[in-house]
């Protein structure tokens, strides 16, 4: 298993378009991706297509905080 990357940009345009399953199929790789000992790694596109990583996600307290505060907006 490898890091799994979340594109943030991405993540705020499900969050404005209320697509909650989507947001679940992500959110659910990402805790599969930490319980299996790997990182969860936010990063921000510019847009030259470019990615900027400004968090990562180690351990289930944190991704499940950053869960909570996504799923809030919606």
């Amino acid at each position: 298993m490898e890091d799994y990357i979340i594109v943030v940009n991405r993540i705020e345009e499900l969050q404005s378009i209320q697509d909650r399953q989507e947001l679940e199929r992500i959110f659910d790789k990402a805790r599969r991706t930490i319980i299996g000992g790997m990182d969860v790694i936010l990063v921000r596109e510019n847009r030259n297509g470019q990615q900027e990583k400004f968090d990562t996600l180690s351990n289930e307290q944190d991704f499940e905080e950053y869960r909570k505060r996504v799923f809030r907006l919606i």
